[in-house]
């Protein structure tokens, strides 16, 4: 098989692959979404039911605050009004007075978030208590004449009596009870628990459409087991009742409203249902089929054609998900104190004629707090009347009966359609691609779905675009970088890692070009060599090289450094490119000093089998040097270029002259940072093919002496020998130089100047103004 075949077999594998990804991520997403729809979210408790609540908490917050329609308030009883009544559960007496004065405002209809349970329990019950004890006396029969007459007092006391007249007065009513929704808790009632269920059946739904042969005992979901209403005494005196329970999910936010229960075999509205009903004045009708509730309207009783629909659920439940309207008390408040004492604003009296209210607690540590998308310690009263206002303002947030097809084909329409682009698409198109998607699903579900009420899932449309995303780019980021590490296992022995990543990661920099940047170069030659490769056969000589470069080359690339070439003997590398490397100098002078002391090694080594000691010279320079491909369109190379790279060069060459091992310029002297890098202040030089003089530096190695303070007390006899040169004070210089050999007594730095100023006969020549110490290398 040709090359080229191989590599379009390749090419159509990776495709391939990536193809099955991206179908077993569309897959695991729509069985994902179609099990949830099976199984109705496993009671709000699986993955995709709590991502899709938060995100619609979110796009609630997102969407802002909402005025309601003016429709309701809530008639509080709050901090003021329990220091206004000094009492909690305040006296039932009280009551009265500011029903009569809702009455007079023009409110409308009152619906209870609470319930008295329990008749009122006066005095009366502690003297009845004291009269008992008479009975087994001789006035027994007194005694239980009183007795009968306490009875009647207490069968209603004062409190209950003023409750039962608000109400009559009053008259638009409605009074709560609560259910108990299981059997355990249903048991605490004992043998009675529908007590007081008769009084109530007055309010019960009439209004049942069932399928033929299905009884309302048949849809177990709706079934309560146990009420707490209010007392025989107080239900008597109104027909209009309604429960005031409400589930929170599973997460503790109010999302939803119930709607309807069934009571013992009587079908009872919420109290946000019945408030409803009778603010628009029509009558709960409710359709079933084999599962449960499908439909719930409010029919005109003038004309059974009329229904105000209410979207409820589809799993049977009869719930209304709530459109709220903001945090606590967006929905006005009316202090019950303030109702009491007359004591509400001219706005506020303006406001309650013809508005309804739920009067319930909202004072800390009475009020029932069931938090919403906005707030978390929203009172549950608030939610009820929320519900109203979506009822009777048709202002509803629904899940239509048709939205499961539709999100289940957006699942599907975004695998048929996205899938490709990220199969054979770039990261980048890939990124974007998924990128506008999200964007524009979010604003077409904000702008045509959320903004008209309808609740579209987000969650799992962006789990399937995010993973086909991450799944293909993480594919295809593995191929690559398997091929990557196949071209580093190719080149590695010819560039340097970074040359090679940077290839990797910008092909188009595979072309002619450079730029100005500082560096160091360094170069080292072996010394020598000629005499060396004449006396070793070509294998020998390859073997010995290759001996000394990889140790040499191991070093320049482990701190970073690139391998420019090896030039026979001589290596060339540099620092600060293609990364940026701020300390770029420093790198390059441990780099040379680790060079020596691996060379030591080696020389250890060599001998023994039968290969001649070698040594090297290196010589440093900093500066501005050109970077980049250099060559022919056909072959390039990646490399530096510049005086400063001459420079560098012509340092290594200077090494023996001194008798030292490395050399750096002043520049690169200035950008040492190295606490532990000793240099000594060599000479003032004039390199072939520079004008400038150049001060140069010997890196003295610290581990040539015994101490520190012996390598300090070399460097300080040199530089003292060097200004006694320079200001011709040459006795002063021999003796400073002197001074060096006698702590490294084969110091070649001293031993050149002794045989400079010897050669020189600089001691039988007058003093010269004009020279300026500086010395001049002519040759390369």
């Amino acid at each position: 098989m040709s090359d080229q075949k191989a590599g379009v077999l390749a090419k159509l594998k990776k495709k391939l692959v990536s193809f099955l990804i991206s179908c077993g991520l569309v897959g695991t997403c729509t069985g994902m979404l179609w099990h949830h729809y099976r199984t109705g979210g496993n009671g709000g408790d699986d993955l995709i039911t709590k991502m899709e609540n938060s995100l619609l908490d979110l796009r609630f917050r997102f969407r802002g605050e909402r005025q309601p329609s003016g429709k309701m308030g809530i008639l509080a009883i709050d901090e003021k009004s329990l220091q206004r009544f000094g009492r909690w559960p305040i006296a039932r007496k009280e009551y009265e007075k500011a029903f009569a004065n809702l009455k007079a405002l023009g409110a409308e209809w009152v619906g209870f978030d609470v319930v008295w349970s329990e008749a009122e329990r006066p005095l009366l019950e502690d003297v009845k208590a004291e009269i008992e004890t008479l009975k087994t006396t001789e006035d027994a029969d007194e005694a239980q004449a009183s007795l009968d007459q306490i009875d009647k007092v207490m069968e209603a006391s004062l409190g209950d009596q003023s409750v039962a007249r608000m109400i009559k007065n009053y008259e638009k009513v409605v009074l709560g009870f609560f259910y108990y929704a299981s059997k355990e808790e249903g048991k605490a009632l004992g043998d009675t628990p529908f007590k007081g269920k008769e009084a109530m059946e007055a309010s019960a739904i009439q209004g049942l459409i069932l399928p033929d042969g299905k009884e309302l005992k048949d849809y177990e979901p709706l079934k309560a087991f146990g009420i707490v209403g209010n007392t025989d005494f107080i239900a008597s005196h109104t027909e209009n009742f309604a429960f005031f329970n409400n589930e929170s999910d599973a997460d503790a936010i109010m999302r939803w409203v119930t709607l309807v229960r069934n009571i013992d075999g009587t079908l009872m509205p919420s109290l946000s249902m019945k408030l409803a009903a009778k603010i628009t004045g029509r009558e709960p009708v409710i359709f079933f089929d084999q599962y449960g509730i499908t439909d719930v309207s409010l029919m005109n009783p003038n004309d059974d054609t009329d229904l105000l629909k209410i979207p409820v659920d589809h799993t049977g439940y009869g719930r209304i998900l709530i459109n709220h309207y903001g945090p606590d008390k967006t929905i006005p408040h009316y202090s019950l104190a303030d109702v009491y004492d007359g004591k509400l604003t001219e706005e506020q009296k303006r406001q309650i004629k013809g508005r309804s209210l739920i009067l319930g607690p909202t004072a800390i540590a009475i009020n029932d707090q069931r938090a919403n998308p906005f707030d978390a310690g929203i009172n549950g009263v608030e939610n009820h009347a929320a519900a109203v206002e979506n009822i009777v303002s048709q202002t509803f947030m629904r899940r239509t009966e048709n939205i499961y097809v539709t999100e289940l084909l957006i699942v599907l329409g975004i695998g048929i359609f996205f899938a490709p682009i990220m199969v054979i698409g770039k990261a980048a198109v890939s990124g974007i691609a998924a990128l506008l998607f999200l964007v524009g699903y979010y604003y077409f579900d904000k702008y045509m779905w959320f903004g008209k009420g309808e609740w579209v899932y987000m969650g799992m449309p962006f789990i399937e675009i995010t993973s086909l995303y991450i799944g293909n780019t993480l594919y295809k980021y593995m191929v690559e970088e398997r091929e990557k590490r196949k071209v580093k296992g190719a080149f590695g022995h010819y560039l340097s890692p970074d040359v090679i990543d940077q290839v990797l990661e910008d092909p188009e920099g595979l072309k002619l070009g450079g730029e100005k940047k500082e560096l160091t170069v360094f170069f080292s030659d072996v010394r020598g060599f000629t005499t060396i490769s004449e006396s070793l056969s070509p294998e020998k000589l390859c073997e010995l090289m290759n001996e000394y470069f990889t140790p040499m080359t191991s070093i320049i690339l482990r701190s970073q450094g690139v391998l420019d070439k090896y030039i026979g003997d001589a290596i060339m590398a540099f620092w600060g490119a293609p990364n940026k490397l701020e300390d770029h100098a420093d790198r390059a002078v441990y780099s040379a000093i680790a060079m020596l002391s691996a060379l030591d090694k080696l020389r250890v080594d060599l001998p023994k089998r039968d290969f001649p000691v070698i040594d090297i010279g290196i010589g440093l320079n900093t500066g501005l040097m050109s970077v980049g491909n250099m060559g022919s369109g056909e072959r390039f190379c990646y490399t530096v270029m510049g005086d400063s790279v001459n420079l560098g060069a012509r340092l290594e060459g200077l090494t023996k002259k001194y008798g030292i091992k490395i050399m750096i310029s002043e520049f690169t002297k200035r950008k040492i940072t190295g606490k532990d890098i000793f240099t000594r202040d060599l000479d003032d030089i004039k390199v072939k093919g520079k004008n400038e003089p150049v001060r140069v530096f010997e890196v003295v190695r610290p581990d040539l002496l015994k101490s520190e303070s012996a390598l300090k007390n070399l460097i300080g006899e040199f530089e003292a020998g060097r200004e006694a040169y320079r200001k011709q004070d040459w006795p002063k210089a021999e003796k400073h130089f002197i001074a060096c050999l006698m702590i490294k007594p084969d110091d070649g730095p001293a031993n050149f100047y002794l045989k400079d100023i010897e050669e020189e006969q600089y001691k039988s020549k007058p003093f010269d103004e004009a020279w300026d110490g500086v010395r001049v290398f002519k040759h390369k």
